[in-house]
């Protein structure tokens, strides 16, 4: 008999005495690897009707019966009009509350066939008792697999409901295109009082281990799965009050968000969901963190709201102080929440640069913070590469202009330096010279020059760093040439190709007097003060191409640019593994760089026919590939000077 046959008589015989007789796992695998894909789409129906026929009256693990029937539906083909006919019909709300995993994940499959259609989700929404069921497995399920399921399953139904608003309704003054009305998704979850009720009631602590609630444990694992929700739901339904007579209860007035955001989590004892909180507004302030773009969601980026809000509840200064004042929190606090808080700064930094150069007080303190922690770093740690991640991590996303050096001040920028090369120190510097890559900020259309300003103070700073450091770039080449430490290496030839790239703007020729640009102390310099404080005698190159074709970076970087990559095939064993893999991965990396820079010569030539030669010197360069003809470096093996 073939292996269908047997599948199904195996399947048949279980069923008439399932205490007596048990799955065949080995069998059910074998069918799975041999010919779950072939089958006809008639075979697939018959199969899973037999098995959800047997799945109620097993008396054994349904693990085996429950994979096979995911393999089975698996297909894209196998929609949700089909596990509608399955006879008997699926008790979703039963599979959900079931006490085994496989039942439950099973189940979700099945549910998770309904989410690609709004018709098909509008029928789940239509069942309360299984919106509610899934709700709870969501949230209370100890298993994290199961949850993660649920999680996905009751995004993509919420998802599947979205419609856009009738645009013969309203205004496109109130309602843009992109403005959608609830679903019967949304309305079932956010407007249903006992199901809307259940997410409160589920994650708050008031009623923990009270009444078979949930324990402050459990709770606090479903707190975290709520704000992973949140994030990427974000929109009116769960910002503003539904149910007025729920919200009270746990004392909240604007909705879902306030109850989890400020209510909800208790950050004073206890740090691991204070860390979950800090990460959950870092994502709030992020540009397209909700996928579902509504009006309110476009007016809270494009105002910032986000961090006004903040502003206003005192969360945001709160965040922030376990970065910038950690000696006004506990040890364990500062200990956990230190890198937490810095991330979220350097969120809000990026995505918010505008409002951060306004805080004045917060640009003051952050820059603070920084000195003070480069400072007190030695040239050992920096060689070790005991680095402060976390601070660099900061200042490589404070907006350039806080970091240009005042009357009062200096910048945290010069107290990096290039030697002893350090991974972490070269790329920091390589995202500072660079200037923005793209256009994320929320801010930068409310302020148009706000980007151009950041252009020009990623070049300002650039000469000011190279007034300080004037052997920048051959502390760099040495790093590149030290192959033995690959990834610093590797960052020191990033940095070259991020000058060469770099996306620079003119600096003002007098000062802008334009309020919505950075005045005071973080004004951008003019052109004629920024040659004064480099000690230029002439005008300084407007773009990075030419700063690498300018000295002191012409003698040093294009030379290197051109010689053969380095090899190691004199060491013993011919070199070869792991050094000669770096050889080979830094050589590479070099190679590109020089297509990059070709790629910005050619550009250069088109606009004002200068430097043909060097285009030409630069392929003759590429022709020979990234090896180059090899130099050989024998047992000679780079060392950093300490």
């Amino acid at each position: 008999m073939d292996l269908l046959g047997d599948i199904r008589s195996h399947l048949a015989a279980v069923a008439s005495d399932p205490a007596g007789n048990a799955l065949d796992p080995r069998l059910l695998e074998k069918f799975d690897r041999q010919v779950t894909e072939s089958i006809s789409e008639t075979d697939r129906d018959i199969l899973v009707h037999q098995l959800a026929e047997l799945l109620p009256t097993l008396q054994q693990d349904p693990t085996p019966a429950t994979t096979l029937v995911e393999i089975l539906i698996r297909p894209a083909s196998y929609t949700f009009d089909r596990v509608l006919d399955i006879d008997p019909p699926v008790d979703f709300a039963a599979g959900l509350k079931a006490l085994f995993p496989s039942i439950n994940l099973v189940t979700l499959s099945l549910l998770e066939k309904a989410k690609f259609k709004s018709s098909d989700a509008g029928i789940i929404a239509g069942k309360p008792e299984i919106v509610a069921a899934l709700i709870e497995l969501w949230l209370s399920t100890p298993n994290t697999a199961v949850a993660s399921k649920a999680h996905d399953v009751l995004l993509g139904l919420l998802a599947a409901g979205e419609r856009p608003r009738e645009a013969a309704t309203t205004t496109s003054q109130d309602y843009p295109e992109h403005y959608y009305e609830p679903s019967l998704m949304w309305r079932r979850v956010f407007r249903d009082k006992d199901i809307y009720d259940s997410i409160f009631r589920v994650c708050s602590l008031v009623s923990a281990g009270q009444n078979g609630q949930l324990g402050k444990r459990d709770k606090t694992v479903a707190q975290a799965r709520l704000l992973d929700l949140l994030v990427k739901i974000d929109c009116e339904s769960i910002r503003r009050p539904q149910i007025a007579e729920v919200e009270s209860r746990y004392g909240v007035k604007d909705g879902l968000m306030e109850f989890a955001a400020l209510k909800m989590v208790d950050y004073k004892d206890d740090v691991l969901m204070h860390m979950t909180l800090i990460d959950f507004f870092a994502d709030l302030l992020k540009p397209g963190h909700s996928m579902i773009q509504t009006r309110e969601i476009a007016s809270y980026q494009l105002s910032s709201s986000s961090s006004e809000d903040l502003d206003l509840r005192g969360t945001h200064n709160r965040i922030l102080s376990y970065y910038l004042d950690p000696t006004k929190h506990s040890s364990l606090d500062s200990t956990y929440l230190y890198g937490r808080s810095a991330n979220y700064l350097a969120t809000y930094c990026s995505y918010h640069p505008a409002h951060f150069l306004f805080s004045q007080p917060v640009v003051d303190s952050t820059v603070a913070r920084l000195v003070e922690v480069l400072r007190k770093m030695t040239p050992g740690q920096w060689a070790q590469g005991s680095t402060p991640k976390h601070d660099l991590h900061v200042l490589a996303s404070v907006p350039r202009q806080a970091l240009l050096p005042t009357p009062t001040s200096a910048s945290p920028l010069f107290l990096l330096s290039a030697r002893p090369a350090n991974e972490d120190v070269l790329q920091t510097l390589a995202t500072v010279f660079q200037g923005p890559k793209d256009n994320h900020s929320t801010e930068n259309h409310l302020h148009p020059d706000a980007e151009a300003q950041q252009r020009s103070a990623a070049r300002a700073l650039y000469w000011l760093y190279l007034d300080q450091y004037p052997t920048l770039w051959q502390d760099v080449v040495k790093a590149a040439e030290t192959v033995a430490l690959k990834n610093a290496a590797l960052a020191a030839i990033a940095l070259i190709n991020a000058v060469v790239n770099a996306s620079w703007s003119p600096l003002p020729s007098q000062p802008d007097p334009d309020p919505n640009l950075v005045q005071g102390p973080h004004a951008l310099p003019t052109e004629q003060q920024l040659r004064t404080k480099c000690h230029a005698s002439q005008d300084l190159p407007p773009s990075g191409l030419l700063a690498i074709l300018s000295p002191p970076a012409l003698e040093t970087i294009l030379p290197y640019l051109l010689r053969p990559a380095q090899t190691f095939s004199n060491l013993v064993g011919g070199g070869k593994g792991d050094v000669e893999s770096a050889a080979y991965r830094v050589a590479a990396a070099k190679y590109d760089v020089l297509l990059s820079l070709k790629s910005r010569l050619q550009g250069y030539v088109q606009e004002t026919g200068q430097l043909q030669e060097v285009v030409a010197v630069v392929d003759r360069r590429l022709a020979m590939g990234p090896m180059g003809g090899v130099s050989e470096v024998g047992g000679r093996v780079g060392t950093l000077d300490l």
